[in-house]
């Protein structure tokens, strides 16, 4: 999820990504992530770059009373989201790191998932010398990251989507990371990656129920502050295509699954 670990200051709106995050699409994709996670009960399971927290709070339960999840994230403001739900779970608790420097003990973890974060890290063969520290030998991680060449999203100005799109792209320290993470994490010790495409595609736009409308606001926000002549009347054309009955989008996003040897 947005909301991850790294150099780049990146603040992002924790209401807003709670409201993003609670979608149809969002959910499909924690259920994949955690499907290849393959969490056991009793498991120590690290969600780095854990965001507002949803991930985390169905982990909780995944691993059972005797298991334990830590949500790791570098802002105060997504952990103290991520604090009111998971503030019932005993088998919970939050830290305040990077991605790049855990303060967690060698060998100590049987599970670790990061999704959207390694995109923002800028070093992320540090970061995955970290993630392969703290799991045990055996151990598994699911590093979740999007190829944004993959964005498809019907306007009726095509230019100026482009445009946008490729303003929106130094969001991240490594827009097109999936394609290099799988032999960038080999070169750190890990077994040789599995690779799995976690598609995102919406066709109707009606309602709160909808991930691209929220990520659409988003990307205005950024790329007004870089490019206001760009991105203006951008969204109001997304926007219309959903009045129109003519909405597409679609993201692809990679799933990297990883053995720790």
């Amino acid at each position: 999820m947005i909301g991850g670990q790294g150099g780049r200051s990146r603040v992002f709106d924790a209401s807003h990504l709670d409201r993003m995050y609670k979608t149809a699409a969002m959910r499909a994709q924690r259920a994949r992530t955690r499907q290849l996670l393959q969490v056991r009960p009793g498991d120590r399971v690290v969600d780095l770059g854990c965001g507002v927290g949803d991930l985390i709070t169905e982990l909780a339960v995944d691993v059972g009373p005797a298991g334990r999840v830590i949500g790791v994230d570098q802002q105060p403001g997504m952990l103290a989201a991520a604090a009111v739900k998971v503030r019932a779970a005993d088998n919970c608790s939050l830290v305040l790191a990077d991605a790049a420097s855990l303060p967690l003990g060698d060998n100590t973890c049987d599970r670790l998932v990061a999704v959207q974060v390694f995109e923002y890290v800028p070093d992320v063969a540090r970061a995955l010398a970290e993630a392969f520290r703290v799991l045990t030998v055996g151990g598994r991680a699911v590093l979740v990251d999007t190829d944004w060449r993959s964005c498809v999203w019907h306007t009726d100005n095509r230019e100026r989507t482009d445009a946008v799109l490729r303003a929106w792209e130094s969001h991240f320290a490594h827009p097109y990371l999936p394609a290099r993470l799988p032999r960038l994490a080999e070169a750190s010790g890990f077994s040789e990656a599995e690779v799995y495409a976690l598609p995102v595609v919406e066709t109707k736009a009606h309602h709160a129920d909808t991930y691209s409308l929220g990520m659409a606001a988003s990307i205005e926000r950024f790329v007004k502050r870089l490019e206001p002549d760009v991105v203006g009347g951008w969204r109001e054309d997304v926007k219309a295509q959903a009045m129109r009955g003519t909405y597409f989008f679609s993201l692809t996003r990679f799933a990297v699954v990883l053995t720790r040897n």
